[in-house]
C-alpha cells in the first residue's frame, strides 16, 4: 500500500485527479491501483507524475527504494 499516494487520491478533486494522470501519460484507476499496493510505479511514471502533479506526489513518496539507490550512487561518484 502507497499511503502518500493514497492520502493524495483521497484529498483531491476527481478533475484533478484526472489532469494529473493524463498529464503523466497513466489513468485514474492505475494510480489506485498503485496505491493500493497491487502495481508499483516505474521510475519513469513516478517522475512523470511528480511533475504533472506540481511536486504534490514524489518520487520519494512513490518509490522509496529509488532514493536509497540514488543515495548510494552518489557518495560513489564523491
Amino acid at each position: 500500500m502507497n499511503d502518500h499516494l493514497r492520502d493524495w487520491l483521497a484529498k483531491t478533486s476527481a478533475d484533478r485527479r484526472e489532469q494529473v494522470a493524463k498529464a503523466a501519460g497513466t489513468t485514474v484507476g492505475h494510480l489506485w491501483q498503485l496505491s493500493g499496493g497491487h502495481r508499483k510505479a516505474s521510475p519513469e511514471l513516478a517522475g512523470r507524475l511528480q511533475e504533472a502533479s506540481g511536486g504534490e506526489i514524489t518520487i520519494a513518496g512513490l518509490r522509496p527504494d529509488l532514493v536509497a539507490i540514488a543515495q548510494k550512487v552518489l557518495q560513489a561518484a564523491v
